[in-house]
């Protein structure tokens, strides 16, 4: 069965214990979620994993964070990897003007967290074909 490997990125701790326990439910143990809290560890965290050979299958990155914001930091790891699927999950996926500067920068998708975790489960694998 094969393992796919998130980069899960958002300043809430409890967005990160609710998806890894959705993921869980969902599809079992075929999920490694690496966290980064804001977008600078992010970038951090992501050349990490790409310098031990464990690029992440999938970005997902929330839009507003202290330090780097979710759009810079899906900007910035598209120059360096533009073949990286960066999703944004985010609550302000009805802000037009933000959600435009996150396409822009090179978001694949943006998911609405209000759309509840088991549907962005489902999202997070209809993108990586489970």
């Amino acid at each position: 069965m094969p393992r796919f490997s998130i980069l899960l990125v958002d300043d809430e701790k409890e967005v990160h214990k609710l998806l890894r326990e959705f993921l869980e439910v969902v599809f079992g143990e075929r999920f490694v979620v690496h966290s980064a809290y804001n977008g600078a560890e992010a970038l951090e965290k992501f050349e990490q994993l790409v310098g031990m050979g464990q690029e992440p299958d999938l970005v997902l990155m929330d839009l507003r964070m202290p330090v780097m914001d979710g759009i810079e930091a899906t900007r910035r790891i598209k120059e360096k990897h533009p073949g990286k699927e960066v999703v944004v999950l985010t609550a302000y996926s009805k802000e037009a003007e933000l959600v435009r500067r996150a396409i822009e920068a090179g978001a694949k998708k943006i998911i609405s967290k209000s759309i509840g975790y088991r549907k962005v489960v489902e999202e997070i694998g209809e993108i990586l074909k489970i």
